[in-house]
């Protein structure tokens, strides 16, 4: 468990508190959502089976990406300032 001291108000704060996994939670969703989208729409070439569609590989990265983005960004639940990590 690693705390967080706000750059704002100084308080400290734990870096895993639920509003930051539910916020990692909905980006990681979104982000996957879109990236199967798009993968769906672009497809990959290869193999013996030829063209499929990139659905899982583009929600799979979306998801992933969009976890580390949220993951960058905290709020402070005292003051409500958003920083980087």
């Amino acid at each position: 468990m690693a705390e967080l001291k706000c750059p704002g108000c100084r308080k400290e704060f734990d870096n895993n508190n639920p509003e930051s996994l539910v916020t990692r939670g909905v980006a990681a969703a979104v982000c996957g959502t879109a990236g199967a989208i798009f993968g769906a729409e672009v497809g990959i070439v290869g193999g013996p089976i030829g063209g499929i569609a990139g659905t899982v590989p583009g929600g799979a990265l979306g998801a992933v990406t969009g976890w580390f983005l949220a993951d960058q960004f905290r709020r402070c639940p005292h003051c409500s300032k958003v920083f980087k990590t």
